[in-house]
């Protein structure tokens, strides 16, 4: 149901002559949304850059 909602969408969108814009969590995600037919995808979240930020100075943190 959800891919159908996103192809009716990009659909809809390039019938309007308009980009069509989608948020994805990762790259991999971002790279197959962009093959699919969207105009521009994000590569991320701001919650995915600061929980790989958290991480890494825990882990600097545990090793001093």
């Amino acid at each position: 149901m959800f891919e159908a909602a996103l192809e009716k969408i990009r659909t809809a969108a390039a019938n309007a002559g308009i980009a069509a814009g989608i948020h994805n969590a990762s790259g991999e995600q971002a790279a197959r949304r962009l093959a699919e037919g969207y105009t521009f995808a994000t590569v991320s979240s701001d919650l995915t850059h600061l929980e790989q930020a958290a991480a890494t100075h825990l882990k600097a943190a545990k090793e001093a």
